[in-house]
């Protein structure tokens, strides 16, 4: 579970291989072409334009492995790791997202509201 802006998302925890926190992350660079970590060149992904939130003040990464690739995502803060049965999580209507790369493949309750679950095998 993470926060992109005020809006609260999932992601499927087998996809996640490390929340990576560049304020106690040493060997994480930032730049205009992504992100090195651990001496490796990877992409990094900014679902902030995609959700429609606002940035926060000090963002934390997970690192995904996708289907095609591994990337830096930013994400405004990572919440808790719980099971959600499969029956729960409801797809999304194509209309939603136009283009043929979603970021989101379902929704489901939690708590008061509603979670998106990322699409890492779409997006990566």
């Amino acid at each position: 579970m993470m926060k992109i802006g005020d809006g609260r998302y999932a992601v499927a925890a087998d996809a996640v291989e490390q929340i990576v926190d560049p304020a106690v992350e040493g060997d994480l660079r930032l730049d205009e072409a992504g992100a090195v970590y651990h001496g490796e060149r990877l992409d990094l992904v900014d679902l902030h334009a995609a959700a429609a939130e606002r940035r926060g003040g000090s963002p934390v990464y997970l690192l995904l492995q996708g289907a095609r690739r591994r990337a830096l995502v930013a994400v405004d803060g990572a919440e808790a790791i719980r099971e959600v049965p499969a029956e729960e999580i409801a797809p999304l209507p194509a209309f939603i997202f136009m283009r043929p790369e979603r970021a989101f493949r379902g929704v489901f309750p939690d708590g008061p509201g509603l979670r998106l679950l990322l699409d890492q095998d779409a997006l990566l």
